[in-house]
């Protein structure tokens, strides 16, 4: 009994990391301005209300950015009044981003508005904060829209609200503070429920500022926001996750990352030059970008996030597709390439990051199969794969032989990872005699080999023999899947197993790395699990053509 409590212990402790609440959302600034452009946006080839389509995929917040006099009208209270109106309908909560400027505010640009253009005695521009502030949430609170979070101003890394003139840096701290500390009451003056944010960009600099700025008298706000983009910040996404790590510690308070953008392809859809490029391209992502990669890298930055205590994570201005509009940066969109929509305005995958399962941790690995169809060819020695995931020695990998003339080669490859390979038909490097010649239209590597990109958690390459034309062969979809039952689960000294499936041909253990570890006859009911080490693997079956066609996760209990 008491080993089960132990067991049991570490499960719920587990699963109580994720019990917390995290808040995932969308920046969605530019839509109305988008929409009055003729901007449309499709799911599976049908036209959507834009904020449907984000609230069905399980966005719970929207951001909202607020300039206060812009020269075109977007981004001013009328506009912004439209766009939480749209959020709250859709059933979103609203982050509203004052950015105390009539435009752009970021750590190289902190214009102060207008309006307050001349004010030299700071108590009097304090003020100012606290009037404008008060009068927008109460305005927005008396049509019974009013924001649950406030962000106080917008990657605030440097002064705020400077004159045109006034220096960015050094930071004048009682200064900022004072502006700081104005805004924040006033939010919680207008409603004490209000959550009130502090921006800044980079999280490799947070504790920094954070600590520095507590040292002169800041007001008590909720949240720490931060930016992150890998275009932009010298940081990645583990890097990230221990900052969040250190904030929450040293702060106790919620982290949020409130921007982040990562491009799903490098093409332009117009003239204007996106914003994110290749220098975005992070370590073990695809490189050129693919939409499966942009997925990839939102999912494991919410996980590295939220793992380490964050609050969540919101993704910046998915729907700034291509339009005829002229925005402050010019004609049409400098981001197309980092949306959550294609050219075509359709919905692609990186909106999946919102809905996705965030109790277990993402899958750093993929399962790879290679099959070549060598129906008619001419076998001399046998039928190998090599390539870049053999090592940089390039070692002939014998390939099986799983009926119709189709062998396969299965392994292990780390996400992210891209290299050639090419069959052949002896262990020899002599290409002309003993390699597929692969047509030029297929050759993506020094036009005489094939490409692998590794991205999703099982991956197929399945050719004939010196050909582009694929196998009809695919690992999810060859065969039904095959229900079992592996019991008990957390298991001790014996795991029990029902299966009821004649084609099902042997029993695999993995590790969670995918290291096969033990192969079982497909009779095997009953598994002697004595000296198996404590933890999670994988139990998978295989059938008479060596695919998987079903997987569950097994824990082996202390002994």
């Amino acid at each position: 009994m008491k080993k089960v409590i132990i067991v049991l212990a570490i499960i719920l402790r587990a699963q109580g990391l994720f019990a917390q609440n995290y808040t995932l959302g969308v920046d969605l600034s530019y839509v109305n301005q988008m929409e009055d452009c003729n901007a449309v946006y499709y799911e599976n080839g049908t036209a959507q209300e834009v904020y449907s389509i984000f609230s069905e995929h399980q966005a719970q917040v929207i951001r909202i950015r607020l300039w206060h006099t812009p020269d075109s009208g977007y981004s001013g209270f009328s506009d912004v009044t439209n766009s939480i109106s749209r959020a709250k309908a859709a059933g979103m909560k609203v982050l509203l981003d004052f950015h105390y400027s009539d435009t752009w505010a970021d750590p190289g640009k902190q214009t102060r508005p207008r309006a307050w253009s001349g004010i030299t005695d700071i108590n009097l521009l304090a003020d100012s904060v606290y009037s404008y502030t008060f009068k927008v949430l109460s305005d927005l609170k008396a049509v019974n829209i009013l924001p649950e979070f406030v962000q106080i101003g917008n990657e605030t890394n440097g002064n705020i609200m400077v004159e045109a003139g006034e220096l960015l840096y050094p930071l004048n701290w009682p200064r900022n503070i004072q502006l700081f500390n104005a805004g924040i009451q006033a939010a919680k003056d207008v409603d004490s429920t209000i959550q009130t944010v502090i921006h800044i960009a980079d999280p490799s600099v947070a504790t920094w500022w954070f600590t520095t700025a507590a040292t002169h008298d800041f007001a008590n706000f909720d949240i720490v926001g931060l930016s992150y983009y890998p275009e932009y910040h010298d940081i990645d996404v583990s890097g990230v996750g221990q900052e969040i790590n250190n904030l929450k510690s040293q702060f106790n308070k919620p982290v949020w990352i409130v921007e982040t953008g990562y491009p799903w392809t490098l093409e332009n859809n117009g003239d204007a030059d996106n914003i994110l490029g290749e220098a975005s391209i992070l370590p073990g992502y695809s490189n050129p970008p693919t939409i499966k990669s942009q997925k990839n890298f939102l999912i494991n930055l919410t996980y590295a996030v939220i793992s380490n205590g964050g609050m969540g994570v919101i993704y910046w201005e998915p729907a700034w597709v291509t339009t005829t509009c002229t925005t402050q940066w010019g004609q049409g969109s400098h981001y197309d390439n980092a949306t959550f929509f294609d050219f075509s305005n359709e919905l692609i995958e990186g909106i999946d990051y919102l809905s996705y399962d965030y109790s277990q941790a993402p899958s750093t690995t993929s399962e790879v199969s290679f099959y070549v169809d060598m129906t008619d060819v001419e076998i001399v020695e046998g039928v190998f794969v090599t390539g870049n995931f053999t090592g940089t020695a390039w070692q002939f990998m014998t390939m099986e032989l799983i009926g119709n003339s189709i062998y396969k080669y299965s392994t292990t490859m780390q996400k992210g990872s891209e290299g050639a390979y090419i069959f052949t038909v002896k262990a020899d490097w002599n290409m002309e005699l003993y390699h597929e010649q692969v047509p030029v239209e297929c050759a993506s590597m020094w036009g005489t080999h094939r490409k692998y990109v590794i991205e999703n958690d099982t991956e197929t390459f399945a050719y004939f023999w010196s050909s582009c034309e694929s196998i009809p062969l695919s690992v999810e979809t060859a065969e039904a899947q095959v229900s079992f039952s592996a019991y008990p689960n957390p298991f001790n000294d014996q795991l029990n197993l029902d299966i009821k499936n004649d084609d099902v041909i042997s029993i695999q253990i993995l590790t969670l790395d995918g290291i096969i570890t033990r192969t079982y006859d497909a009779s095997t009911r009953l598994i002697d699990a004595t000296f198996w080490q404590q933890g999670m693997f994988i139990i998978q079956l295989l059938n008479k053509k060596g695919m998987v066609i079903s997987r569950k996760k097994i824990f082996k209990s202390v002994n």
